[in-house]
Formats: C-alpha cells, structure tokens, sequence
C-alpha cells in the first residue's frame, strides 16, 4: 500500500528500515519513523483517506487501467 500511495502523489517517499521499522517522507519533507506495527495501522489510514476522497470525486486515481469518474 505504501508503494500506491507514493504512485498516486499521497507521500513524497517510504523506505524499510534496520529492525523492521519504516521511515514515510510527506510531502512537506517530515520523516515520520513507525515500527512495523504503526507503519501498517497509519498506512490503512492513510489509505482509506484517499479512497474517501476518490469516492468523493475529489481527487482521480492515477493507478494505469482506472478509468476517471464523469
């Protein structure tokens, strides 16, 4: 999902980390370090924002094969 989320322009950047931690870039540049467990309850948050805000039209996937929403 983190990898999705870097393709639809939602984070800057992801990377793994020693120890099984994860270190997420925003857009804004803020490196937010999570373990495993908080990587992976931040990244369902993060994204069922965005499928929100898909489902409210108010931002169109990018993921190749998606058609738009009229």
């Amino acid at each position: 999902m983190l990898d999705v989320l870097v393709y639809e322009n939602i984070l800057l950047a992801w990377q793994r980390m020693p120890l099984g931690d994860y270190l997420i870039v925003s857009h804004e540049g803020e490196e937010i370090r999570l373990t495993a467990q908080q990587a992976d309850l931040w990244t369902r948050g993060a994204f069922a924002v965005y499928l929100a805000l898909v489902d409210q039209r108010r931002i169109s996937p990018r993921i190749p094969g998606d058609s738009p929403h009229n």
